[in-house]
């Protein structure tokens, strides 16, 4: 392991969740000059998933408790990694069986009917602990006299809930806890035990160790000393933090965060100069206890199915009785079934008992765990001796001395709290917070709990880069003379990014920039005109429906349309040698082709049916053809192999269309989330589809900066608002700096970001701090790939008049589509001109008398782009004589290649739905591709600084021009929502 730094910003001490999640929002603030100690060889603290089988077992944090206002439930079921059932299982509670000493079993009305007295008290506790001086203990027992018909029963019974109230907790018993104290616990509304779908708390730990650099965490790294003050530093105030290896780390800051169990151990000694008095007396006062879990495995599993484990009831006697080493089962709470292991028991245990048995050898702890369980059930249990086990030891774990922290009768006699054990250690003369405290211990309200320790991490972090923010205002202020400001930056001048500012303008937002990367507008619209006049589409060819289609309304109103409407994928079906195949057999084949496009479209409607979901678009079509193919049992070897032909020509059609290498990397199930717009399709731009485009620029009246990369877009995670604009907490800076790959930086309220999803999946490390991960899911989830298209133009046309398209199919070594070939295959397999299999076929091109344009896709057109003009125009013209069967194809006098999955900046052509994607099945990663990156402002407003835009964004129309305008027009929407909420008199319409 590396050593330490010598110096840093902040250091970190503890990487449980608060170190954790201090270190992720010191990140996300743009504070990378820290380092992370932990004392163990692992992360997580307090938190300690292991993996057993198939699943994986909680020895600390186990459930997620509760879900309103709880930000690891929120978090959590955000990215579909919660559980929606609700379970007791585990808990103690639900259907178990409860057990007395002499064997005897609780009836269940018995036990239902004293829950419901306890539950009433429980009830009346609620208005009676704020003036109640006493322990939780001494009430419910005082109470309980008054309502008991049970007896000694009724004495165990409550007993038992003692114990249960002590391991909720983390008490030695509940006669510990202050019942003033208790009403300071806030609970989060909703199911108190949520469980992890998989994984466990893992996904947490996991989460907040994306945004931290491996670099930053030393484990096995334990700090012996924390000096802290005045003339430490060799500048003056700061910390120097000496561990036990004897290295010795400066730092300005320092957030501590282990346990309070810790704090008490060590606290005397570890700190220079001593902690102030009224720190001192709350690590004394708040309280902490054990808090045990034991695992039992069977070979199978011996109690019933409906049987959610066994609770022991404690006898009167056994309350005099010292608890030992030989005697801790005593304190047991009883076994019960666990979560997602059908043949493991877990047992909780606390108090002297659970410290007791930590001194005990774990196969110990089961023989003797097995024996007690013989020992209180009747005898038709059959039990058999355990196979795995595994027990938690938080009391003697010398990095938590404990499970988690209460306020006991000492809490409140000493009239101390968390607010007291939170309060930094301040520099006297500056008040610079030099060390800070974290962890569950130090929260007000949600103490004991991991979304609470998170909190915290949190706030301390928070605290420290608002100090930052203070004293680096007159730096900020410096820096920001050379920067320009606009209320929206737009990254990528495509139509997306052109219609959002045209939208942005016609609410009223005048203040907008575009930066494109290209030396032209457009993106993946390219216009281009030839020496002699010629005008083709290396991108966006056609406008496609008119129903519904914002692209079609702005160009039809503004004139911009010719009437003629184009075709692709038509006309003539040839073989090699110039054989046309029969239009009959044609039109048969493609009916099969379209069926199961038909088919796969219907598939989204049966999202949720049981039946088996197709893998890919290629599955399905493959099935019908070949169920078909099947029946025509009369169809001469020559017949069938043209069906053949023609259907591998169909999937490359179909492959190029939806710019995929093959139709098995495409999602049978989501195929029908794309919606045609009804009305005429393939219209065609009078002037070039760069011509609408400059009529929405010039409606935006927008500043554009052309060869304008960026480099990095830093945006906040916290805003104010003034009454004009979002500033970041300096109250002087834009919420988000772009910079350029020139050096240039800009400020912005709101950034749109919309070059392509393929570009985006190489260059997520341009925003700080990085995406939302469910963003991040989104962008890696979606297909993209290349279309491309070769024009080859002529003097004159060497064509039939009339020709709508040369389609070529080949008959000789049809490629097994079911596949993509990988790349060494490819190059053993190919000659010179293998690429040109690509090929769907060319077509004329509309307004021009000697153009043809061929349209390729996949691996085929990656490597024609990598070839030169001229090699092009030769293999294409080899490959028209061999379907024509014409050797006086001359060839062309000029080519056009399109190049965009060379193309750094594009990555591909356009989207898919790729046949992993997950939007169908709950985890909508996809979906969240149109959800905005928000930053809160002082009020708890969550405020939109970031979106994505683009035709991978548009949910029903992707892939298309119309789509990308459309989805950057909605995602305006959000800017002007909140510009509006500063005070502004907008309102939300559109010309278009």
């Amino acid at each position: 392991m590396d050593p330490p730094p010598h110096k840093v910003r902040v250091c970190v001490i503890g990487a449980g969740i608060a170190g954790l999640g201090a270190a992720q929002r010191l990140v996300e603030a743009g504070v990378q000059d820290f380092v992370l100690l932990e004392a163990a060889d692992r992360i997580g603290g307090r938190i300690c998933t292991i993996k057993h089988g198939d699943g994986h077992l909680e020895m600390g944090a186990h459930w997620i408790h509760g879900q309103e206002d709880n930000v690891v439930f929120q978090w959590g079921s955000e990215n579909g990694l919660t559980s929606e059932e609700f379970t007791w299982t585990q808990t103690a509670r639900g259907n178990t069986m409860k057990v007395r000493r002499d064997g005897k079993i609780v009836s269940e009305d018995v036990f239902d009917e004293f829950s419901k007295t306890f539950e009433k008290l429980e009830e009346s506790s609620k208005g009676d602990f704020a003036d109640y001086p006493g322990s939780v203990g001494r009430y419910f027992t005082q109470k309980f006299k008054a309502v008991n018909k049970w007896g000694a029963l009724g004495d165990e019974l409550l007993d038992w809930e003692g114990r249960f109230a002590s391991v909720i907790n983390g008490s030695h018993n509940w006669f510990q806890v202050s019942a003033k104290g208790l009403l300071q616990y806030k609970e989060c509304a909703g199911n108190p035990v949520v469980n992890w779908k998989e994984r466990g708390y893992l996904n947490l730990t996991d989460h907040l160790m994306e945004k931290v650099p491996p670099s930053c965490i030393k484990l096995s790294s334990p700090v012996k000393n924390i000096e802290w003050g005045e003339d430490v530093l060799p500048s003056g105030v700061g910390c120097k933090i000496t561990l036990t290896s004897g290295a010795v780390i400066e730092a300005d800051h320092v957030i501590f965060t282990p346990s309070i169990g810790v704090l008490k151990e060590v606290a005397n000694e570890m700190f220079t100069p001593p902690l102030p008095t009224k720190k001192m007396k709350a690590i004394e006062g708040l309280d902490i206890n054990v808090v045990n879990k034991i695992y039992i495995e069977f070979p199978q599993r011996w109690w019933s199915e409906d049987c959610e484990g066994f609770t022991f009831l404690p006898s009167a006697e056994e309350k005099h009785t010292e608890i030992t080493e030989e005697n801790w089962e005593l304190s047991l709470l009883g076994f019960y079934s666990t979560y997602r292991h059908p043949t493991m028991m877990c047992g909780w245990i606390t108090g002297t008992g659970a410290l007791m048995m930590e001194h005990v050898p774990e196969e110990e702890v089961a023989q003797r765990c097995t024996a007690y369980l013989r020992k209180m059930l009747p005898p038709k249990y059959q039990i058999p001796d355990a196979v795995f086990c595994k027990r938690s030891t938080w009391g003697t774990y010398q990095w938590s001395r404990g499970a988690y922290s209460f306020r006991s009768l000492k809490t409140q006699t000493m009239g101390v709290w968390a607010a007291d054990l939170a309060e930094p250690l301040l520099d006297s003369k500056k008040n610079t917070p030099l060390v800070c405290f974290a962890g569950e211990a130090t929260h007000d309200c949600y103490y004991s709990t991991v979304h609470g320790a998170l909190e915290t991490g949190w706030r301390e972090a928070d605290r420290l880069t608002k100090y930052f923010s203070s004293v680096l205002k007159r730096d900020v202020l410096a820096r920001m003379k050379g920067r320009e400001k606009y209320t929206v930056v737009i990254v990528g001048a495509g139509v997306a990014g052109i219609g959002a500012a045209r939208e942005l303008k016609a609410q009223g937002i005048n203040s907008v920039l575009l930066l494109e990367a290209n030396d032209r507008i457009g993106g993946r619209i390219f216009t281009v005109t030839g020496p002699e006049g010629v005008t083709l589409e290396l991108g966006a060819q056609w406008i496609h429906g008119q129903t519904g289609n914002m692209l079609y309304q702005f160009a039809k109103s503004r004139n911009l349309l010719h009437h003629h409407l184009s075709v692709d994928g038509e006309g003539i079906y040839l073989m090699e040698g110039g054989k046309k195949i029969d239009e009959g057999i044609v039109k048969e084949v493609f009916e099969i082709t379209q069926e199961a496009d038909r088919e796969c479209s219907r598939l989204i409607h049966r999202k949720n049916s049981t039946t088996s979901t197709p893998p890919s678009v290629g599955h399905v079509f493959r099935k019908l053809f070949f169920d078909y193919l099947g029946k025509c049992n009369s169809d001469s070897p020559e017949t069938r192999r043209i069906k053949e032909a023609l259907f591998s020509w169909a999937l490359r059609w179909y492959s190029i269309d939806n710019a995929c290498d093959s139709l098995h990397q495409m999602s049978a199930i989501c195929w029908g989330s794309y919606i045609f717009c009804d009305g005429d399709d393939n219209m065609n731009p009078k002037n070039g589809y760069l011509s609408i485009l400059e009529a929405l620029l010039a409606e935006a009246d927008a500043d554009v900066k052309l060869n304008s990369e960026v480099e990095c877009i830093k945006y906040a995670s916290e805003v104010m608002a003034s009454r004009t604009s979002f500033l970041q907490p300096d109250g002087v800076t834009f919420p988000i700096i772009i910079r350029c790959r020139d050096g240039k930086e800009y400020e912005a309220q709101h950034v749109m970001v919309t070059p392509s999803i393929g570009y985006l999946k190489k260059n997520l490390n341009i925003f700080s701090p990085p995406l939302p991960t469910s963003l991040q899911n989104a962008i890696m989830s979606r297909g993209f790939g290349t279309l491309g298209k070769i024009f080859l133009e002529y003097e004159d046309a060497w064509w039939w008049e009339g020709c709508e398209g040369i389609q070529l199919v080949w008959t000789k070594d049809i490629a097994d589509s079911e596949h993509t070939t990988s790349a060494a295959d490819r190059k053993q397999q190919q000659t010179s001109d293998w690429w040109v299999k690509g090929i769907s076929g060319f077509d004329p091109v509309f307004n021009h008398k000697a153009v043809l344009c061929g349209w390729i896709g996949g691996h085929e057109a990656e490597h024609m782009e990598t070839l030169s003009e001229a090699e092009i125009g030769q293999a294409c013209t080899r490959v028209l004589r061999l379907f024509l069967g014409q050797q006086d194809i001359p060839f062309p006098k000029r080519v056009y290649k399109s190049q965009w999955a060379t193309n750094r900046l594009f990555e591909g052509s356009y989207s898919y739905h790729d046949s992993s994607c997950n939007c169908w099945s709950g985890k909508k990663y996809e979906n969240y591709l149109d959800t905005p990156v928000l930053a809160t402002d002082s009020n708890g407003n969550k405020i939109p600084l970031l979106v994505l835009a683009g035709e991978a964004i548009s949910v029903q129309q992707y892939s298309t021009v119309h789509g990308a305008l459309q989805s950057g027009i909605e995602q305006a929407a959000h800017f002007v929502n909140a510009q509006k909420s500063l005070g502004a008199n907008r309102k939300l319409w559109s010309k278009i």
